[in-house]
């Protein structure tokens, strides 16, 4: 018993020794639970003499980084030594290294016993779902309650310092790894971009479609430069699941350029727009100075952007350009809001005037400011603030277009409208000069009815009363039946010259020449006659047409009524309104349409005379006999 209780106190004591006599910077590997980061806890040698190998640097010169980061990043031009001093208190031997996107390094391991280091063939890549990518790691051993020192020689460069983030984990918490440290701190970032990209992708779509249709140059430029952007924030967003070096050797060349190309279409969109090169062409040349400076500057400062002595420099020119061309566009949109004052130009600067302040505010963040992934403090913020401001821009930049597809096309409407009414005028023009021919024709054949084949027949007629005069008693009847004859001939002619006569195509003239035709029709007889006409008879045009086949019609039902009615009264009455009618009706003893056919060539003739021109006729035989003559007015 007493010996059991000395060996515990012994193990004891083993154990708060090897706890204590532990070393500050060695990490503790058997108290990771998942991954943790080592960004700060490794020591770090910069060799700025380029001169310096892993082996003849002294344990001493490696250096905690502090708070600030590692990575001088105004010289990159330096070989970079990190030393990873490790021990394990847990039964786990295996651990993983990630040491960032498109990372370059050799790691070695230091064997205390002989003072060698060993150069260890230890990366790899393994694939996993959060990122849908292979992820890059180094696997160490370290055994338990053992110390180890590894060494790492980092090729730091212009394009992977930034994604330099050192961190260990355990090898089956891979995917929680990467699901915690690349997915989960950016889903609201990636929502909203892939919300924004997919509202320019639509805008991009519409314009190229007009574009197509129209082949309008300002919409070729607008659609340009929508696809620019929305390139530029999808490679943007697809920084967080690329891992490739090749992908980070090409950023800054994506990130000018594109940007650049983009700002060069929306100035073309805008010179082309208002069409500067003829109504303003001291703007437009300004305009195309803009676009050529900065692809010269982009030409110069590129090749620096690729050196890692000169890259940092080569990105503050360049942001500071941006800044310049941001404030020289400010500055040319304003003069043109000046001298052109419409809803288009404020449509335009104001889209302009908000992407300047808000990529201005995006780039300041993004250079001088430090980010966590708490989201207002996340280093996509910039990035958004920069897409919402281009959005918005373009969002605007759209409006003016539609305001002036809209002007356009209320234009081309009044055009139309205004050419219709030129060609409704022509024709009707045309209309009223064959109107005229028409009546002058009818007029001179009337006219020449009258004089040649009217006096032929009054001639003929008072020579017949002449020659009965003077005749025998039997030869009076045929020359009677001359005179009845050329008497009925002259009516029937004067009704077809009344018919023919444009001066009689109104309704008053009819109303009048019937009133007239009926009292001369029934002053021979012992018929009571009685016609209403309105008050007021309207001037409204009645063709010859209808006034001839409601004439003939009129003098079908007077003389059905004088030869079958045996009737002493008669009543006739005019209406007007949308139809002209005429009521015929007598006090005789009608008749029976099923039981004789007395009537009935006379009465269809008047049915189809009227229904000739659009009219009805209606017939009452029973209680005497009524009859309605109707033709329309309009």
């Amino acid at each position: 018993m007493l010996l059991k209780r000395v060996a515990t106190a012994i193990a004891f004591l083993l154990c708060w020794s090897f706890a204590t006599a532990q070393p500050a910077d060695f990490i503790d590997l058997g108290k990771i639970s998942e991954y943790d980061t080592v960004l700060r806890r490794l020591c770090y040698f910069t060799d700025y003499s380029k001169q310096r190998s892993i082996e003849s640097i002294a344990p001493g010169e490696f250096v905690h980084p502090g708070e600030k980061f590692p990575v001088d990043k105004t010289r990159l031009d330096a070989r970079y030594f990190m030393k990873l001093s490790v021990t394990n208190s847990s039964l786990q031997d295996t651990f993983w290294l990630y040491m960032g996107r498109a990372q370059h390094y050799i790691m070695y391991e230091y064997d205390s016993t002989t003072a060698t280091m060993k150069a260890l063939d230890n990366q790899f890549g393994s694939f996993s779902y959060p990122v849908f990518n292979k992820v890059p790691y180094a696997f160490f051993v370290v055994k338990k309650g053992t110390y180890k020192t590894f060494y790492i020689r980092a090729d730091i460069n212009f394009y992977n310092w930034h994604q330099f983030d050192p961190l260990i984990l355990l090898p089956q918490e891979q995917t929680a790894f990467t699901f915690n440290h690349f997915v989960r701190p950016n889903r609201l970032y990636v929502y909203i971009t892939i919300a924004l990209l997919g509202i320019m992708f639509s805008m991009f779509a519409y314009t190229l479609t007009i574009f197509i249709q129209t082949l309008k140059t300002e919409y070729l430029y607008y659609s340009g430069a929508m696809f620019v952007f929305v390139v530029y924030f999808l490679l943007r967003l697809l920084n967080l699941f690329i891992f490739d070096d090749l992908y980070y050797f090409f950023y800054d060349f994506r990130y000018q350029v594109l940007q650049l190309s983009g700002n060069a279409l929306i100035l073309l969109f805008i010179s082309s727009f208002f069409a500067l090169r003829n109504k303003f062409p001291d703007l437009h040349k300004h305009f195309m100075i803009l676009i050529v400076v900065q692809f010269i500057f982009l030409t110069i400062s590129l090749p620096l952007t690729y050196t890692n002595r000169y890259n940092y420099i080569a990105n503050i020119a360049f942001d500071t350009i941006r800044m310049i061309v941001l404030l020289y566009a400010a500055c040319l949109i304003s003069i043109l809001t000046i001298r052109k004052k419409n809803k288009e130009i404020k449509y335009v600067a104001t889209g302009a005037f908000i992407a300047i302040l808000l990529s201005g505010t995006a780039l300041y963040t993004d250079r001088w400011s430090e980010y966590d992934y708490h989201f207002f403090r996340h280093a996509g913020i910039p990035v958004l603030v920069f897409m919402l401001g281009i959005l918005l821009q373009m969002l605007l930049f759209m409006q003016g277009l539609f305001y002036r597809a809209r002007m356009q096309e209320a234009q081309r409407i009044r055009a139309v409208e205004k050419l219709q009414l030129e060609n409704d005028r022509k024709e009707l023009e045309k209309y009223k000069a064959i109107m005229d021919a028409r009546d002058k024709e009818r007029n001179r054949i009337s006219q020449e009815i009258h004089d040649d084949i009217g006096s032929g027949l009054t001639s003929i007629r008072l020579l017949s009363e002449i020659a009965k005069a003077k005749s025998a008693e039997d030869d009076s009847k045929e020359l009677e039946k001359i005179s009845e004859t050329s008497n009925i001939l002259i009516d029937k002619m004067n009704e077809i010259i009344w018919t023919l006569n444009s001066r009689n195509d109104t309704l008053p003239n009819l109303v009048a020449y019937l009133r007239r035709l009926i009292v001369e029709y029934f002053e021979p007889t012992s018929f009571q006659l009685h016609i209403t006409t309105p008050d007021t008879i309207p001037e409204i045009i009645v063709s010859g047409k209808i006034r001839r086949n409601i004439l003939l019609s009129v003098k079908e039902a007077l003389h059905n009524i004088v030869k079958h009615s045996q009737a002493t009264q008669v009543s006739i009455q005019f209406t007007g309104g949308d139809f002209f009618s005429v009521s015929i009706t007598d006090n005789g003893i009608g008749f029976n349409p099923s039981a004789t056919l007395t009537y009935n060539n006379g009465l269809l003739n008047m049915k189809d005379r009227l229904s000739a021109v659009g009219g009805s006729c209606i017939i009452s035989p029973y209680n005497g006999t009524s009859v309605i003559l109707s033709v329309p007015l309009t």
